[in-house]
């Protein structure tokens, strides 16, 4: 019996679909990707953890107040410097990166309002939020085995399985988190705020009610390390690695063929969340998490990210002579 298209669903559906079903990327490409990133970025954690050894010692050495005053700085300035350094980068280096900017249309521009809200909820979040978390965070670690900053980083081998496993924990949870934020007991309450980019920008990665910056964000990032107790060094590379990411996938650029993405500096993987925000239909999390539980039905029908990028206008044919040669 032939598939029969249902009744049209609401763009904030939980489980969205497209009727025949559209082919998925095969689980050899899916998961392969998944592993590569997972690889990366352990690697890429366990080398800044090394790289900020030294300055981070001399920092607590340095430090007059008390170790809970120097964590909640730690997560603090990792936070604020990651969302500065990483939005700031793109806004003055913008006249340089149109080509790679996904194009938009009228309907997604952000208006000048939506943009006022964003700084004013970001200043609030980075100046007065976030460091009253911080601060009221430190009795749980301490309390879930969080040591001291002064004490020794565990082996490499044991660096790398942490990332692994916290990154596994994270992609577990945002999208099941994320994906229950979009059923339609919960998105009009609480998700709806963070769709009215509908062309994201990275500042707005972060704008969200208060409840989904709590149960869709943070505790998938941090939960993991804070729960084993990890070095507090370890958390908070993994927290910068997190922070950049989530800053690049909802930026609007499309970096996949640079060569900061090529050596695994950068993610490249705007096309895939950025669907999620100008159509609002499926790719709620990492791509292997949506190709498992089926909610890439819109994306795939688009041919995936070729489809995607070369709509947006990041990816662009070959000249004739170029494919001749």
């Amino acid at each position: 019996m032939p598939d029969v298209a249902p009744p049209p669903l609401a763009s904030s559906s939980f489980t969205p679909r497209v009727f025949p079903r559209p082919v998925y990327p095969s689980a050899r490409r899916v998961l392969f990707n998944a592993a590569y990133v997972h690889a990366r970025d352990a690697l890429l954690g366990a080398f800044l953890v090394a790289l900020l050894w030294g300055p981070y010692q001399r920092a607590r050495a340095a430090w007059p107040f008390g170790e809970r005053w120097f964590y909640s700085f730690t997560v603090n300035a990792t936070h604020t410097l990651c969302y500065v350094l990483f939005n700031g980068g793109l806004i003055i280096f913008a006249p340089m990166l149109g080509r790679y900017r996904m194009s938009r249309k009228p309907a997604e521009e952000p208006t000048a309002a939506l943009y006022r809200q964003l700084m004013s909820e970001a200043a609030l979040n980075h100046f007065v939020t976030s460091p009253i978390i911080g601060w009221c965070l430190y009795p749980l670690a301490a309390w879930l085995g969080t040591p001291l900053a002064t004490e020794a980083l565990p082996p490499l081998s044991q660096q790398l399985l942490l990332i692994c496993a916290a990154h596994s924990f994270n992609d577990w949870l945002f999208y099941w988190s994320h994906r229950a934020f979009h059923h339609k007991l919960l998105y009009k309450a609480f998700h709806k705020q963070h769709h009215a980019f509908r062309g994201s920008v990275g500042a707005a990665a972060e704008f969200a009610h208060p409840v989904e910056v709590v149960v869709a964000n943070q505790l998938p990032t941090v939960g993991f390390l804070l729960g084993v107790g990890a070095h507090p060094l370890l958390q908070a590379a993994w927290l910068a690695l997190r922070l950049t990411q989530t800053y690049e996938v909802h930026s609007g650029y499309d970096f996949t063929d640079t060569w900061l993405c090529r050596v695994g500096l950068l993610n490249g993987g705007c096309a895939f969340h950025d669907h999620h925000h100008t159509a609002n239909m499926g790719n709620f999390g990492s791509e292997h998490m949506d190709w498992l539980f089926g909610t890439m039905d819109h994306y795939c029908r688009g041919r995936c990210a070729e489809g995607y990028r070369r709509e947006r206008g990041t990816l662009r044919d070959e000249p004739a002579e170029k494919k001749a040669g």
